[in-house]
């Protein structure tokens, strides 16, 4: 008997291009899901040790099954689903901007007639997951628990120091496909302004503009995040500079905030290190979100993480950004590396 030609192939085995799935103008419906993964367990290797995830590595059946036939491997493991329909969302912009975003979910801006505000789509298709080693449903599910679990922490600080969360969905994908498929969608509001990254991207790449104090200043709001969290038994794992948006006022002030004649800051930036900040907050005080709260960790924190010094250091570490100077160092007061072996 001949055999099939890739052509001929059953239509359930083929995966459509994801530019023809998730692009500008794409409507989709979203439902609730009749239940959320479970909280997600952590590791803990050694007392007294960070947690970890553990590993989620693909067995060889699973494996066989993504490479021959993912598109069956994906209608197998459907989410289920209540009806009627909660929401609808059109996509506007993408906006992966991350190696893990780029390989577990598509992430972007969209509209609902359900809110006013822009929002935030982060939509988990194990269909196009890209991390061939891991277990892609597995790994998703995690995700999702870790930002339904995440919220019930936050919920202080919700809107403040995170996106406000909109909800938990199942997303119907069905343009393309022989039958329509159904995975998991974060929704989320949009959160303004400008990751770290590409704020010194367009403002100073080589970070030589920027004052010593205004780099502190940018270092520090970071540091006040971190250290918020940690009473709330969050350990945000991911806060590098494309996961910190700050909010810098459009106007411009009326009042210089150093003396560096060509210090893109000088009156866009309040600058005080002072913590905890007194209340209310300056106007031009620079004012963070994280706005990727997908490999979070949850933990008692220990009493040196509950001190602003350390967390200055945690960020300066993490971030190791070249232009972190050491003059910004001393004025951030306090400083010490952390020990290589830390676990931050």
């Amino acid at each position: 008997m001949p055999r099939r030609s890739e052509a001929q192939a059953p239509r359930s085995r083929k995966r459509p291009d994801i530019e023809s799935v998730y692009q500008s103008g794409a409507s989709f419906s979203l439902f609730y899901p009749e239940r959320l993964p479970d909280k997600p367990v952590q590791r803990i290797a050694v007392p007294g040790a960070i947690p970890r995830w553990p590993q989620l590595r693909l067995d060889p059946e699973l494996r066989k099954q993504l490479r021959k036939v993912p598109l069956d491997a994906c209608y197998e493991r459907n989410i289920a689903y209540r009806t009627p329909v909660a929401t609808t969302i059109k996509l506007e912009e993408g906006l992966s901007t991350g190696f893990r975003e780029e390989q577990a979910a598509q992430v972007w801006r969209v509209s609902s007639p359900s809110y006013t505000e822009s929002l935030v789509a982060r939509l988990y298709d194990p269909l196009y997951y890209n991390n061939l080693s891991t277990d892609r449903f597995a790994d998703i599910e995690r995700s999702v628990a870790i930002y339904n679990e995440a919220y019930k922490h936050l919920k202080s600080v919700e809107g403040s120091h995170v996106p406000a969360l909109r909800g938990i969905f199942v997303v119907e994908i069905s343009a393309g496909f022989p039958k329509p498929r159904y995975i998991y969608c974060v929704l989320s509001d949009y959160v303004p302004g400008t990751d770290l990254r590409r704020l010194f991207k367009e403002h100073d790449p080589d970070g030589k503009k920027t004052c010593d104090p205004h780099k502190a200043a940018l270092i520090d709001c970071a540091a006040r995040l971190l250290y918020d969290f940690f009473p709330l038994t969050i350990y945000p794992h991911d806060m590098y500079t494309r996961n910190v948006v700050i909010d810098i006022p459009d106007t411009p002030s009326l009042e210089d905030f150093c003396d560096v004649e060509g210090c893109p800051w000088r009156n866009k930036i309040h600058i005080d290190l002072e913590f905890p900040r007194s209340q209310p907050e300056h106007q031009y005080a620079p004012k963070a979100k994280m706005i990727d709260l997908d490999i979070l960790r949850f933990m008692e924190p220990k009493a040196w993480m509950l001190d602003i010094s350390y967390c200055r250091s945690w960020i300066v570490k993490l971030w190791n950004a070249p232009w972190i100077s050491s003059q910004c160092l001393d004025i951030l007061g306090r400083w010490q590396p952390l020990d290589e072996g830390s676990d931050a």
